[in-house]
C-alpha cells in the first residue's frame, strides 16, 4: 500500500510541476460585468510613450549609425591616461588642438612626412564592450577588440576630411586577426590648406567584427571628421535624413511600439556637469562636422563615452515625425544636474549657517544662470529659438533653418519640459521666470516642470506644495526606480491626487526584480507583471496622469552603466526585454474613455483595468495575474450592445527571472482568438500580462484592433535547469514509479515460481 502511495505522489509530480510552473486546472470562469454606465474619465491620447536618453551607449554606439567612435579625434580618455579614445595609429602623429574642420571640433590628426616607411595605418576600433557578460565587472579581453558589427554583401559608406595631403590613400575592413573583411578601396587625396571631404563605398566580403583601416603613404597627412555608415542604415540617402541614419533594427524596435510620444533627450544628459558643459540645443543641429562634441555625462572610469551629437535636436523631431509620436523635448533651467554638484549637501550647511547667505548665493551662481543676468537672458531666447525652430514657418529665421536641415514642414511641438529631476529654490526661481517668458511668446505651449528624483519624502513633498500653489497649469514630471514589490504595494499611489491640481507626467520609472537573476535577467518577466500591474493604476487614474515612459529606454550589453533597462543591444542584435513587449501591449491597447469593473473577491495578485474605444466600439481589458494559478474570467457586456468579436494577447512564462537574451528568446506575446458563445470567457495563465480585446455593436470583425507584428520564435524555458525540471526529472520520476512497482512484482512472482 505504502509503495503504491508513493508511486501515485511521484505520478503527480510530473503533472503539477515545480514551483513557477502554471497549473492545468481548467478554473470556473468568474463574472465581470462591463456596463456602460460605469464609462468614467477620458483617457489621454499621450498617456503611453518613450524616453530616450544617450546613457548605457543608447545613442553614440547605438541608434546613431555611425561606426566611427570619437570621430572628429577630440576626446582624449583620462581613465587611460589621456588616449585617443577609439584609435590605434602606427607611426608618428601629434593631435592639433587648433584648426580644425571647425571651430566647433578644432581638433585632428596631423601626421609628419615619414620616409623611413612604405605605409602607416590608422584604426577605428568602434564602440567597443567593457564588462564581463551580464555583470558590471571589467573585462580586459573585450576592450579595444574591433566592434563594428559587418555583414557579408552589405555596403559602407566612408568619408573623411584632410588638408594638407598628398597621396593615394586606401581603406578596408579587416577584424582582431588581421584578416580583411571587405575590399580595399584606394583613392587619391590631393588638398591644400583648406579641408575637404573624401567619400568611398566598401563591400563587406564576410561577416564579423570589424575596425576601420585606412592606410597611408609616407607623406604628410591632416585628417579629421571619420565616418563609416551602414547603408542599409535607417534613413541612409533620404532627403529627411540630411545628415545621418540609424540603426535599421534599433528603429524597428521603437516602431513596433507606436508611441505617442517621444521624450529626449534626457535626463541628465540634458543638464550637463557644470555651465562650461551645459546642453546648448543649438550645437546638435547642421551639418554633422558643424556640431559641437562633448563628453558624455554617463562616462565614468570603465567606460569611455563622448557624443558627437549626431543624432542632434533635428533627428530626434525627425525620429517622432516618422514614428508619428509627438515631441517632448526637455530642457534645463539654466541649471545643472543637482545631484552631482552637491546641492543639498550645500544647502544643508546654509540652511544649519555653516555657510552665509552670500557664500550660498556665490554657489549658486556657480551651478545655475541668475535671472536678470545677461547669460540667463541669452539662455531665454534659446528655448524660444528652440520652440521657432520646431514650429516656425519657413520665413522664420530658425524655421528657414529646419527646412535648411531637411524638413520645411514644422513638427508641431505641443510640450517642453523646463527641468530634469530639480527641485528646491534655485529650480523655481529659474522655472518661474523661464515658464513667463515661454507662456508670453507661445502660451499655447504645455509647460512640463519637476518634482525631483525620487518618489516621496522632504524634497518632494515641497515641491509638489509649490507646483500646487503657483504651477497648476504645468504637468508635472515625477521619476522612480523601485523594487518589484513597491509597485504592487503602492497601486493606490494616485488614488488621492488633487483631480483639480497639476497633471502628472510619469516620465522615468521601472521595476527591478528581486527574485532572480544577473543584470540582463533583472528586466524579466518578474519585473514586467509588476509594471504591468501598476500601470493598471495608471490608467485607473488617467484622469491625473496623463503621459508615462519607461526608462531607460536602451542599453548596450556588456557597456551599461544603468541594469535595468527596456531594450538591450549588443553590436549584432537587439534584445528586447518582458518590459518592452509589456509596453507593446499597453501602447497599442488602450481606449478613450476609462471604465470603472470590478473583479470578483478572491483574485488577490490579479490586476484589471479597462478603457473603452466608444469610436470603434472596442473594449480593452488590461489583466495581470502576479499567481502562478490560472484564471478565468467572463464578461458580460450591460449597454454596450452584442459582443461580437474577442481575442487575447498573453506575454507569459512557467519562470519568474524568464528574459530574453542576445540570440536566445523564450518570452514573446501570443495571439489567440476567444471562441465566442455567450459572454466572451478568458482564461490567462498564471504570472502573465494580457489584453483582453472585445468588439461590440456595430464593429462585427474586430475591425481597428492592433495586430502583433511577426515574433521570433521562442523556446519556452529560460533555463537549462528549468527545461530538467519540467522534462528530465519528470519523466526520470514517472520511470520510478512505473518501473519500481513493475520490478518489484517480476521479483515477486519469479519468489513465488521458485518457492513452487
Amino acid at each position: 500500500m505504502r509503495r503504491k502511495a508513493i508511486a501515485v505522489f511521484l505520478a503527480a509530480l510530473l503533472f503539477v510541476g515545480i514551483g513557477g510552473v502554471t497549473a492545468f486546472a481548467d478554473a470556473q470562469a468568474q463574472k465581470v460585468t462591463l456596463s456602460a454606465e460605469n464609462l468614467s474619465h477620458e483617457m489621454s491620447s499621450d498617456m503611453y510613450g518613450i524616453f530616450i536618453e544617450d546613457i548605457n551607449n543608447a545613442v553614440e554606439g547605438g541608434l546613431n549609425a555611425n561606426l566611427v567612435r570619437n570621430n572628429s579625434f577630440e576626446y582624449l580618455y583620462y581613465a587611460k591616461k589621456d588616449a585617443l579614445s577609439g584609435w590605434e595609429i602606427e607611426g608618428k602623429y601629434t593631435r592639433e588642438t587648433t584648426g580644425g574642420i571647425h571651430e566647433n571640433n578644432p581638433s585632428y590628426i596631423s601626421m609628419p612626412q615619414d620616409d623611413s616607411v612604405k605605409t602607416r595605418t590608422v584604426k577605428n576600433l568602434g564602440f567597443c564592450e567593457y564588462y564581463h557578460y551580464k555583470t558590471d565587472n571589467k573585462d580586459s579581453r573585450v576592450i579595444d577588440v574591433p566592434s563594428m558589427s559587418i555583414k557579408a554583401g552589405d555596403t559602407y559608406a566612408f568619408s573623411a576630411w584632410f588638408k594638407n595631403t598628398n597621396m593615394t590613400v586606401s581603406v578596408y575592413l579587416e577584424n582582431k586577426r588581421g584578416e580583411k573583411l571587405s575590399d580595399t578601396v584606394s583613392f587619391g587625396v590631393h588638398t591644400g590648406d583648406t579641408w575637404a571631404k573624401s567619400a568611398a563605398v566598401l563591400t563587406a566580403a564576410k561577416t564579423d567584427s570589424a575596425s576601420l583601416v585606412m592606410e597611408f603613404e609616407s607623406g604628410a597627412v591632416s585628417l579629421d571628421y571619420v565616418c563609416l555608415y551602414p547603408e542599409k542604415s535607417y534613413g541612409y540617402g533620404q532627403s529627411t535624413w540630411k545628415y545621418t541614419s540609424l540603426r535599421e533594427d534599433m528603429y524597428r524596435a521603437l516602431e513596433q511600439l507606436h508611441p505617442a510620444f517621444v521624450r529626449f533627450p534626457g535626463g541628465c544628459v540634458a543638464e550637463g556637469s557644470d555651465l562650461e558643459n551645459n546642453f546648448n540645443w543649438k550645437n546638435t543641429i547642421g551639418p554633422l562636422e558643424t556640431r559641437k562634441q562633448n563628453y558624455n555625462i554617463w562616462q565614468n572610469d570603465n567606460i569611455d563615452y563622448n557624443n558627437s551629437y549626431s543624432v542632434g535636436y533635428h533627428e530626434y523631431f525627425q525620429l517622432c515625425a516618422d514614428l508619428g509620436a509627438k515631441p517632448v523635448p526637455i530642457l534645463n533651467v539654466g541649471l545643472i544636474c543637482q545631484p552631482r554638484c552637491g546641492y543639498d549637501d550645500q544647502y544643508a550647511k546654509y540652511q544649519s549657517g555653516e555657510i552665509t547667505k552670500e557664500q550660498w548665493e556665490e554657489y549658486l551662481d556657480t551651478i545655475a544662470y541668475r535671472p536678470g543676468t545677461a547669460e540667463f537672458d541669452a539662455y531665454v531666447q534659446d528655448i524660444l529659438d528652440l520652440i521657432e525652430y520646431a514650429n516656425g514657418d519657413v520665413s522664420t529665421e530658425w524655421g528657414a533653418r529646419r527646412a535648411a536641415n531637411g524638413h520645411p514642414a514644422p513638427f508641431d511641438l505641443e510640450y517642453i519640459g523646463l527641468g530634469n529631476e530639480n527641485w528646491g529654490e534655485v529650480y523655481f526661481r529659474n522655472l518661474a521666470a523661464l515658464k513667463a517668458a515661454v507662456n508670453k511668446v507661445y502660451p499655447n505651449i504645455k509647460v512640463i516642470s519637476s518634482a525631483g528624483p525620487v518618489s516621496a519624502g522632504l524634497q518632494f513633498d515641497t515641491s509638489w506644495e509649490e507646483l500646487s500653489a503657483n504651477y497648476t497649469d504645468t504637468i508635472v514630471d515625477e521619476h522612480y526606480y523601485q523594487d518589484d514589490d513597491w509597485y504592487l504595494a503602492n497601486l493606490d499611489r494616485y488614488d488621492n491626487y488633487d483631480r483639480n491640481g497639476p497633471k502628472v507626467f510619469l516620465g522615468e520609472y521601472a521595476a527591478t526584480a528581486r527574485n532572480a537573476g544577473t543584470i540582463e535577467t533583472k528586466s524579466n518577466l518578474n519585473a514586467a507583471l509588476s509594471e504591468g500591474a501598476y500601470m493598471t493604476s495608471l490608467e485607473r487614474n488617467g484622469d491625473v496622469v496623463v503621459m508615462a515612459s519607461y526608462a531607460p529606454l536602451f542599453a548596450k550589453i556588456n557597456a551599461q552603466q544603468w541594469k535595468i533597462d527596456l531594450i538591450w543591444f549588443d553590436d549584432e542584435n537587439v534584445v528586447l526585454t518582458p518590459s518592452y513587449y509589456t509596453q507593446m501591449l499597453y501602447m497599442n491597447n488602450t481606449g478613450s474613455r476609462y471604465l470603472d469593473a470590478t473583479l470578483p473577491e478572491g483574485n488577490d495578485g490579479v490586476y484589471q483595468s479597462v478603457t473603452v474605444d466608444e469610436k470603434n466600439e472596442l473594449i480593452y481589458v488590461k489583466l495581470v495575474n502576479t499567481t502562478g494559478e490560472e484564471k478565468s474570467f467572463s464578461y458580460a457586456l450591460d449597454g454596450f450592445g452584442k459582443a461580437n468579436y474577442a481575442d487575447m494577447l498573453s506575454l507569459t512564462n512557467r519562470s519568474l527571472a524568464a528574459c530574453n537574451e542576445s540570440g536566445r528568446t523564450c518570452i514573446v506575446p501570443q495571439a489567440q482568438e476567444v471562441k465566442l458563445n455567450g459572454d466572451p470567457t478568458f482564461t490567462v495563465g498564471g504570472y502573465s500580462v494580457n489584453v483582453l480585446r472585445i468588439a461590440y455593436g456595430g464593429n462585427q470583425t474586430g475591425e481597428g484592433l492592433y495586430e502583433l507584428p511577426e515574433m521570433p520564435e521562442a523556446t519556452p524555458y529560460y533555463t537549462p535547469l528549468e527545461r530538467a525540471l519540467v522534462y528530465i526529472i519528470p519523466a526520470g520520476i514517472l520511470v520510478l514509479a512505473v518501473g519500481i512497482p513493475t520490478i518489484v512484482h517480476l521479483i515477486r512472482r519469479k519468489r513465488g515460481k521458485t518457492s513452487a
